[in-house]
């Protein structure tokens, strides 16, 4: 990994909305903020607006403000606000002495043009804003697991709306008087996580066919007999970390095949669980997985998948994904060639899907350490609805 403290760092964005931006400031705010980093001191400006408040929570080593940069005549002397604030951080980045600044990959064209124009060097280094977010403090694990918390009573409540059912004559589930369908569940889900100050957003609640589909939300009535994949991948509102857990349920007898397929799942993610430890390369836990999945008779995207075509059943994505301030993020566990290190937080998601019948996907959240991995997931892996989870 890459020594962020040799490097200059510049980030124009909008922290609620940018991981970036708030990782680097640590101050949230709605509007667009300067943030940077010069020879290890981090600095901020940001708009009078928010500047009473920053005074009080920004964890920065100089706070500025618009006014003092300039900022007002500088929109006005090049017509453009955007313009203005990349002219400002050129220039306060030229006082500091910085002429070349990494920026994130995804640095508006406009900032990266007047920046330019104005003689500093701006070289764009995903890798490297990538690499800052990866090995998570204890204060950002807290704060992980404290929505993951939330997820779990989440999920606690679709478990329970399931177990509530009855099943009509054809076979769909029915509660409290009228037909279950893919968008009650949700809403069932969607609401426990605002009552724990958690944001949904594309919460999937898939059953039967759909839920062969990894990221179809899910349509409908659900059905007896089906596979039901409810995967939570929420943000707390007040920590801004994301979670992320997957879940496959059924009501009644599994229709044909289901059980086996679930049972090769778990066993794939069981073995993966096993592997995660600092210094494994993400993708031999991915190969790990698909060998077993392979090897009950599925196909994957290690084995069966031909260049240039998308394989559409049995195992065709990642292993698992980094989780923080985004709900995908560094590093993957996948086909890429990338090592885990201490405190990466990643998902452990295998997955077999077939379009005729439906899917399965079980998810936990995992922090790596030296040794191993702690499992911030407690939330039973039970397929068949009944009982007590």
């Amino acid at each position: 990994m890459q020594d962020p403290a040799s490097h200059n760092l510049l980030i124009i964005g909008t922290p609620q909305h940018d991981a970036a931006a708030y990782h680097l400031s640590g101050f949230l705010a709605p509007d667009p903020v300067i943030c940077a980093q010069v020879n290890g001191r981090k600095y901020l400006a940001v708009s009078s607006l928010e500047y009473g408040r920053a005074t009080k929570q920004a964890p920065v080593d100089e706070l500025l403000s618009f006014d003092e940069l300039g900022i007002t005549h500088l929109a006005r002397e090049l017509k453009s606000g955007a313009k203005a604030l990349a002219a400002a951080a050129a220039e306060l980045l030229t006082k500091l002495g910085a002429n070349t600044v990494s920026v994130p990959p995804n640095l508006g064209v406009i900032y990266a043009d007047e920046l330019r124009a104005r003689g500093l060097t701006v070289i764009p280094d995903g890798k490297l804003f990538a690499d800052l977010r990866r090995a998570k403090t204890e204060a950002e694990i807290s704060h992980i697991a404290k929505t993951q918390s939330a997820v779990e009573s989440a999920c606690a409540r679709a478990a329970d709306v399931l177990r509530e059912t009855d099943i009509g004559s054809d076979g769909t589930l029915e509660w409290r008087g009228e037909v279950l369908t893919s968008e009650i569940l949700r809403s069932e889900i969607d609401m426990e996580l605002l009552r724990r100050n958690c944001a949904a957003d594309g919460t999937i609640t898939a059953g039967g066919p759909q839920a062969a589909d990894p990221h179809e939300r899910g349509h409908g009535p659900l059905k007896a007999g089906e596979s039901i994949i409810v995967d939570i991948f929420p943000v707390d509102l007040s920590t801004r970390y994301y979670s992320d857990m997957t879940r496959t349920f059924v009501k009644g007898e599994p229709n044909d095949g289901l059980q086996q397929m679930y049972d090769a799942v778990l066993e794939s993610q069981e073995a993966a669980l096993s592997m995660i430890r600092a210094g494994v390369n993400g993708r031999d836990v991915h190969k790990k997985v698909a060998e077993i999945l392979h090897g009950a008779g599925y196909k994957t995207n290690v084995h069966d998948q031909k260049p240039g075509e998308p394989l559409t059943e049995g195992f065709f994505h990642g292993t698992g994904h980094g989780v923080g301030l985004e709900v995908h993020e560094a590093p993957r566990v996948s086909l890429a060639d990338e090592e885990l290190i201490p405190g990466d937080v990643i998902s452990v998601e295998p997955g077999v899907y077939d379009p005729r019948v439906g899917g399965v996907r079980i998810e936990d959240l995992v922090v790596v350490t030296e040794d191993g991995c702690r499992n911030l997931t407690s939330f039973p892996k039970e397929f068949r609805v009944g009982g007590n989870l």
